[in-house]
């Protein structure tokens, strides 16, 4: 993957040839895409947002690319890669704005040296906010739709999102029925010493801890309505169950490891373990992880 920059036509975005899913997702897999760009600012999000779709390209937005599983076959269409979107203001209000590629480790580093608290919860999570925001993330029975004041998204024109325009629920916001990207996040914030900060995100990163290492999406599923998906899984006998090399952890059932194999490999074995819980419990586990591509 070669990365040069562009003609000014588009304010010399960076742009990259031959974008390889394989080294821009948490899974490491996936073929590649004909072209990403790496825009650094809002201006550039929406000069390359307005190329892509002059040229009537399929787009795909990823950030850190932590919920993401991407075809063998690679995809046919343009990249917004929002990892340089970086950038953390704290305003007068007790909020954050963050730009969209802004990491959570570098969210609460910022939190941890400006003495301020509340989203400790989020420690853990290797994720850019622009996709924390889209899919509503979150962990220890806590989301950050709780704690979004404002979403900056551009599909072809600025717009602006309370939190109730978002129109979270879980692993949900509108945006991921919209083509477009987000730019910026608000959050709110609330002083607090910093031993105390300190103090709670080493708790938090201590009680995931026990979460299965190596290559993965982080669960694969959507918890049910009241049930845990991965108990289920593991009540259908189904830890350490494999296809070429992608296995359910034998840790925690509703991680999926890429250990050495393929797309096709983890998507044949998601496919698996959503038929036989069906067929088993009669219940119709649900995605959390994005494809990318044909499958």
């Amino acid at each position: 993957m070669s990365i040069n920059n562009y003609d000014n036509s588009l304010n010399g975005v960076l742009k990259s040839e031959n974008f390889d899913f394989s080294k821009n997702t948490t899974y490491g897999l996936g073929g590649f895409a004909k072209t990403a760009y790496f825009p650094k600012n809002s201006n550039e999000l929406m000069s390359v947002f307005n190329h892509i779709k002059r040229r009537g390209d399929k787009l795909a937005v990823i950030g850190n690319g932590s919920d993401i599983l991407a075809s063998d076959k690679g995809f046919d269409g343009s990249v917004i890669c929002t990892k340089s979107l970086k950038g953390i203001t704290l305003t007068d209000n007790n909020t954050v704005i963050c730009q969209a590629g802004a990491t959570v480790s570098e969210l609460l580093k910022f939190c941890t040296d400006n003495g301020l608290g509340g989203l400790e919860y989020l420690a853990g999570i290797p994720a850019t906010l622009g996709g924390v925001v889209c899919m509503n993330a979150g962990a220890g029975g806590r989301y950050i739709c709780g704690d979004v004041v404002k979403v900056d998204y551009f599909d072809g024109k600025n717009r602006s999102f309370s939190n109730k325009q978002c129109k979270f629920d879980y692993k949900y916001s509108i945006m991921r029925d919209i083509i477009g990207v987000i730019s910026t996040v608000e959050l709110k914030i609330e002083p607090k010493n910093r031993e105390i900060v300190e103090r709670d995100i080493k708790n938090v990163l201590s009680g995931r801890s026990w979460h299965p290492k190596g290559k993965s999406c982080g669960c694969v599923f959507m918890n049910p309505a009241g049930l845990s998906a991965g108990k289920i899984i593991d009540d259908c006998g189904l830890k350490g169950a494999c296809i070429g090399g992608a296995v359910v952890s034998d840790i925690h059932a509703n991680f999926i490891l890429n250990r050495g194999g393929s797309s096709s490999d983890v998507k044949e074995l998601i496919d698996r373990v959503k038929n036989t819980v069906l067929k088993n419990t009669g219940i119709l586990l649900r995605e959390e992880v994005v494809y990318i591509g044909d499958f």
